[in-house]
């Protein structure tokens, strides 16, 4: 079907039924069911509380985007990859590959093909933040079962609370606990799930125990073994690098002190293993059938201790202390024509986090929250080369070694009048010190540390101008310090560039809200928002092609990304629309060129039908993109970056059974068919086809 077409069927559809013209979709093919609230009407998720902003608030009521998967959401898309949750977000979009090795994350037009894929996004696991950046290979290794919320914060504004470097936003992700499968004071309860899929013949198993061994203590243990082959394409092409095949496992334990759940100590660890014969070239598959074996290790713990000091209004503290390892063990890699045994590829840091929030009566209607805090992290990067004969390099100039350390101070003021207004002003300082490793090149051990330090200032604000109507904007200004990658790369015939300055981003958001009750019918809802952002960043840190003499990494002058984002979503009993449009374009302002990382313009509705006494539920999702042609091509254009894809439209239906009560209750059945017409089509930043035709199920039962 041609764009236009696709648009009319869009606006077909979006007529058919009255205010949801925008309605908001969250996950794609595998769309939330819908659980039901008040008067039996579907539960609208821009009602969902944000925890991840500050101060917990309704997602809606929020002065900047933000989208919210809870654990319902990520149940009912069947994700085989992280990617798969995020994809049907507005302004989100995986680049690179499609396994779960080959991908990095873009928002709102930030994010590259290559190793640096995640270094304008900020990604946590339970507060942790998670680093990766090896050629060809994703930025997250990860398992979708071990979650059951996921935030993204879109936008720089984020990075007052999470960190420096945060221009494109913060994707944060929270581990299940033992609380979410325990009920009535049960002691024990156990969790078996089994799914399938046809295209890939996937299968994946997942286990969980949550124990309450004796009042106050919550232990959790999780399993989830994942398999599948390569998937085929619309037209029946057997896509490369799609093949699925992990083992991951959680354990996680909370000890409230004293009785009060507000005052605890927490801890989780969680593991993530894959090892296969794998396609060199993770992003764009360039190697065409070169194998090699990658082992793949993810590992992240935490230690949190909360205190909320017995309903103090002035302390409320949070603290953490976390490490994280991202390992990649490469061997059979001839091919190449190198004479090694095997490589590692190693992220390894630690890291520690403290905050407080205090609250203050000003008297009035009027109420305001501070939080202030500290942030720490030492990150050491490796990259050991053994040769057959037991000789080790330390790196390669296009992939160094080196160390770095971050530290950041934030505070965040939150001042609300009534349910009317909400400011929140704010100011983030962090340091860097870049110290370079072993690497020789050219004979030569670099020895200069690298040090750089940035203020990140941001004021937002929303504003109620009636019960149903409200507008809300920001102005952030948020740095992002060069990496150890980006300094410190080098050749016989190329320097590094110690002098690279930190990119400096200047973002403007402003938008509205829609919020009605009774606007149709006695009980239904309609939730809309729409978000209109510029972000000028000045010098843009790139990989530039250049002549002998001329550094890997400079800075371009000046770039623009700007956009707007719709969601809004409509409920009426058990009938629910939700969908969203996202619009995004980006240039060079110092040439004119396009930039290689927009997406194309997309488009999903999603209508469908959730029975509250039976626990049936089902719909149907359309996903729609444009032709996206507004690129720039040269020598190193490849598919998902550089070269213009066609649109296209994709149907899915899904269907699910969840007892809410009665003997069958704890049971769930779930059924997707995903790309029903086996339609050939690439998203635009991904360099290989998405899937054809499958059909998934999903069948699990808590105990």
């Amino acid at each position: 079907m041609k764009t236009t077409k696709s648009l009319l069927f869009l606006g077909t559809a979006l007529l058919a039924i009255p205010a949801a013209a925008v309605a908001q979709e969250q996950v794609g093919a595998q769309e939330q069911a819908g659980d039901t609230g008040a008067g039996g009407t579907t539960q609208l998720s821009l009602d969902r509380l944000v925890i991840s902003t500050g101060v917990e608030k309704v997602a809606i009521d929020t002065p900047q985007a933000v989208t919210v998967l809870d654990q319902e959401d990520i149940d009912q898309t069947q994700a085989t990859t992280i990617g798969d949750l995020l994809e049907a977000m507005p302004g989100v979009n995986v680049q690179g590959g499609v396994g779960q090795l080959g991908q990095g994350f873009n928002i709102r037009g930030m994010g590259t093909a290559i190793g640096d894929s995640d270094n304008r996004i900020l990604m946590t696991v339970d507060g942790v933040t998670k680093f990766y950046e090896q050629y060809r290979m994703g930025a997250l290794f990860s398992e979708p079962e071990l979650y059951k919320r996921v935030e993204v914060l879109r936008g720089p504004a984020s990075s007052t609370l999470y960190g420096a470097g945060a221009l494109a936003g913060v994707i944060n992700f929270t581990t299940k606990d033992a609380s979410d499968f325990l009920k009535d004071g049960d002691p024990l309860a156990v969790r078996l799930k089994a799914a399938t899929e046809t295209n890939a013949e996937a299968h994946t198993l997942s286990g969980i125990v949550a124990a309450q061994p004796t009042e106050g203590v919550e232990l959790l243990g999780s399993y989830n073994y994942r398999r599948s082959d390569d998937y085929r394409s619309g037209n029946g092409d057997i896509v490369p690098a799609s093949a699925t095949l992990s083992d991951s496992w959680l354990v996680k334990g909370r000890v409230s002190i004293g009785g009060n759940k507000k005052h605890a100590i927490w801890a989780s660890y969680q593991d993530w293993i894959s090892d296969a014969p794998q396609v060199y070239d993770q992003i764009s598959a360039a190697t065409g059938s070169s194998l090699m074996r990658r082992r793949v290790h993810d590992k992240t713990a935490v230690l949190g201790y909360v205190n909320d000091f017995n309903g103090s209004k002035l302390l409320n503290v949070e603290a953490q202390v976390a490490y994280s390892l991202s390992k990649v063990h490469q061997t059979e890699t001839t091919f190449l024509g190198a004479n090694l045994e095997y490589s590692d590829f190693s992220y390894e840091s630690w890291q520690g986090k403290i905050q407080n929030t205090s609250e203050f009566d000003l008297g009035g209607d009027w109420n305001s929250f501070l939080i202030v805090g500290a942030q720490w992290s030492e990150q050491k990067r490796r990259n050991p080369r053994v040769a057959f004969d037991g000789t080790v390099t330390p790196g390669a100039g296009t992939h160094p070694e080196g160390d770095m350390s971050r530290y950041g101070l934030f505070g965040q003021l939150e001042i609300s009048w009534s349910d009317k207004l909400m400011i929140i002003p704010g100011v983030r300082v962090d340091w860097t010190d870049l110290k370079p490793g072993a690497t020789v090149v050219g004979g030569t051990v670099l020895t200069n540390n690298v040090k750089d330090s940035g203020v990140s200032p941001k004021l937002a604000a929303i504003y109620s101008l009636t019960d149903w109507f409200g507008v809300f904007g920001s102005v952030a200004r948020t740095v992002r310090m060069p990496n150890i990658d980006e300094t410190f790369t080098r050749s016989a015939t190329r320097p590094a560039n110690p002098n690279l300055r930190p990119e400096k981003s200047q973002n403007i958001e402003g938008g509205f809200t829609l919020s009605f009750d009774g606007l149709a019918a006695r009980t239904d809802k309609l939730r809309l928002k729409t978000t209109l952002f510029r972000n000028d960043v000045k010098d843009l840190i790139i990989n530039a092609a250049g002549a002998v003499g001329t550094p890997y990494f400079t800075n371009v002058g000046r770039s623009r990304f700007k956009g707007v984002e719709v969601e809004a979503e409509y409920g009426v009993g058990g009938f629910f629309a939700r969908g969203n449009a996202s619009f995004i374009d980006g240039k060079d302002r110092a040439t004119g060129n396009y930039l290689n990382t927009i997406p194309a313009n997309d488009y999903r509705l999603t209508l469908g039908y959730a029975d509250a006494d039976t626990g049936l539920s089902g719909g149907w999702t359309g996903e729609f993109a444009e032709r996206q042609d507004k690129v720039t091509t040269g020598p190193f254009s490849s598919a998902g970056s550089g070269i213009a894809t066609t649109g296209y439209s994709v149907q899915n239906i899904f269907l699910s059974f969840k007892p809410r009560s009665g003997p069958a209750e704890g049971f769930e059945f779930r059924i997707a068919a995903d790309n029903i017409f086996d339609r050939q089509y690439r998203r635009h930043l991904s360099s290989l086809a998405a899937e054809g035709q499958t059909f998934k199920f999903t069948v699990a039962n808590t105990f």
